[in-house]
């Protein structure tokens, strides 16, 4: 193993992490948006706001990933480009493969990150607004400082499980060309006869980044149960 790090793999797999950390990230954190802005949403007196809602949900959570990812892949250039040809002095723009990779991701681990904020949500007894409203602070202020920290502290552990998909999803992304963490290990593989050994390298990459993640989140929620109150 050792031999295909120091050929120059090793460099190989650390920018293929890099790529893959990256879409994980901006796909957590845009399914996190996604959650609070449509769980907001779907409480709130909006008429159909949550039937829409619920229908989103439940579409996106039946689909596979991969057919989200291929149709936003191979369409996401053109309605672009379309919208931007009606703008005068617009020139072509070239889509960036990784968008497509964030934005199918996104969507589907939205629909999951919206179901669990909803139950969250419910949980936490309506008098807080309550409370808030007697003290004056305003419905922006009751939800940032009253509802959305005991939301976050009962998401923690479905946290950590969004965040790991997020991560296992980056694998779709060598469907579409882009040099991710399985794609470099099968080009690696076929390069080199060595399949065992960079599908090895692969898994390896995977199994320490879920137990640093784990780490990770149990320390936030022993520091979210510290800080109100509990040991």
């Amino acid at each position: 193993m050792l031999e295909y790090l120091e050929a120059g793999w090793g460099w190989q797999f650390a920018r293929a992490f890099g790529v893959s950390l990256t879409v994980a990230v901006l796909s957590f954190a845009f399914c996190i948006l996604i959650g609070i802005a449509l769980t907001i949403a779907a409480r709130s007196r909006l008429w159909g706001a949550a039937a829409i809602i619920k229908l989103y949900t439940y579409i996106f959570r039946s689909l596979p990933d991969i057919l989200l990812l291929l149709l936003i892949f191979y369409t996401a250039d053109g309605i672009i480009n379309g919208a931007l040809a009606m703008i005068p002095g617009m020139s072509h723009l070239t889509v960036n493969p990784l968008v497509p990779g964030i934005m199918s991701t996104s969507i589907v681990l939205g629909a999951y990150s919206t179901e669990l904020f909803k139950a969250s949500w419910a949980d936490i007894p309506s008098g807080q607004n309550e409370a808030g409203r007697a003290l004056g602070f305003s419905v922006f202020q009751s939800l940032a400082l009253i509802i959305l920290p005991q939301v976050y502290r009962k998401m923690i552990p479905y946290l950590s499980s969004l965040w790991l998909i997020s991560m296992k999803e980056t694998a779709l992304l060598s469907i579409i060309g882009i040099s991710d963490i399985v794609r470099t290990a099968s080009i690696g593989a076929r390069s080199t006869g060595a399949p065992f050994t960079f599908y090895g390298i692969a898994i390896a990459i995977f199994i320490v980044f879920a137990f640093v993640s784990a780490k990770l989140f149990h320390r936030l929620e022993k520091q979210s149960r510290r800080s109100m109150g509990e040991i």
